[in-house]
């Protein structure tokens, strides 16, 4: 990716809006929806102290505009695919009755199927970038990947309860 401060802040945005928008459709809390967005800031920032660490931190404006980008591509492909879903339905049905799951029928099991291999194939991806950025085996780059997820799951977590919806 080149060094294009103004394309990455670009693609962050366009998550960002991409996030908040999916998430509104399916009846999200807004609290919440901003807590996920700050903890995608705590990443970030995780996210620069792991190539400081390993002396490569010129690499982090193209690495977080390559991680940007796939996030992007493809939760555009998924959420799209994701809106075809009765998501909001199945949601209800497991908060009302949680030893219930709710029927999928057969064109939703392919529909779910290509989500997951997606979400795979964008796992693959962000891990390359990251081995390539850190310039590190790909055990060290699942490593770092784990890390950035966890980052962003425990500052959403401290997020949600400081906004008291835990």
């Amino acid at each position: 990716m080149p060094y294009a401060p103004p394309l990455l802040i670009g693609l962050l945005v366009a998550c960002c809006v991409l996030q908040v928008l999916f998430n509104l459709h399916q009846g999200a809390n807004p609290r919440l929806m901003a807590a996920a967005l700050l903890a995608g800031l705590a990443a970030i920032g995780m996210l620069f102290l792991l190539l400081r660490g390993r002396g490569k931190s010129a690499r982090f404006v193209q690495t977080l505009t390559a991680l940007a980008a796939v996030y992007l591509l493809f939760g555009i492909v998924t959420d799209g695919l994701a809106l075809a879903l009765p998501l909001k339905a199945w949601r209800e049905k497991l908060l009302a009755h949680p030893e219930q799951l709710p029927v999928i029928a057969g064109n939703q099991i392919l529909i779910v199927l290509v989500i997951v291999a997606l979400g795979v194939w964008q796992l693959c991806i962000s891990i390359h970038v990251l081995r390539r950025a850190l310039d590190t085996p790909l055990a060290g780059a699942i490593l770092a990947f784990l890390l950035l997820f966890i980052v962003d799951w425990i500052a959403a977590s401290l997020l949600t309860a400081a906004l008291g919806l835990a």
